[in-house]
């Protein structure tokens, strides 16, 4: 194979990665950039995009590894911890919130780690799951901006809310129920039971 060619390869294998990479940059971003205004969903846009490309590229470049997709789980967790610095300050300004609002987030955040720390008891690893209702909430919580113009707040917050806490129950229930670690689990109905 032709050197060029070869390098060619090798820049290719690359474009999975540097998409998980650039989420972690552009998540940053977010905290320098005025929430709600065009280059702030310019930014939020393109963490979405990196979040839905990285995957199939890889799987598409054949370059998928366990330590891809354990850096893309860290990647969202990055993402939506950001994303929650952003807007959570921007909630006390809508008189529909009292503190209700955070005891639903804290539901949701110790549901996750709790599933965590029994994976990491069990397995000895990071679980973080893709599920498909990991991804679905991943998308609904992609779409939180546009909930939050369209809808108004109070709504497009439930929304979200109601598809983190199926996605992370889920998780839990697999992590604990699951004899075997699968990251590519697809619901609680397909986890293996047997060791």
């Amino acid at each position: 194979m032709p050197t060029y060619v070869r390098s060619m390869v090798t820049e290719i294998k690359k474009i999975a990665t540097m998409f998980t990479l650039s989420r972690f940059v552009s998540s940053l971003a977010l905290l320098l950039i005025t929430p709600r205004t065009g280059l702030f969903y310019l930014m939020y846009i393109w963490c979405v995009v990196s979040d839905i490309a990285d995957g199939p590229i890889a799987r598409k470049t054949k370059t998928a590894t366990n330590l891809g997709a354990l850096l893309d789980s860290i990647a969202d967790l990055f993402f939506i911890a950001i994303v929650l610095i952003v807007f959570i300050p921007l909630l006390p300004q809508d008189p529909a919130f009292g503190s209700w609002i955070f005891v639903l987030i804290g539901v949701v955040i110790v549901t996750r780690l709790i599933a965590f720390a029994i994976g990491y008891g069990k397995h000895r690893t990071l679980t973080l799951l893709h599920t498909f209702s990991n991804k679905a909430a991943g998308l609904v919580m992609a779409c939180f901006p546009l909930f939050f113009e369209v809808m108004g707040l109070r709504a497009g917050f439930l929304v979200v809310f109601a598809a983190a806490f199926v996605s992370a129950f889920e998780e839990f229930l697999i992590t604990v129920f699951s004899k075997k670690l699968d990251r590519n689990v697809v619901s609680i109905f397909h986890i293996n039971k047997k060791g």
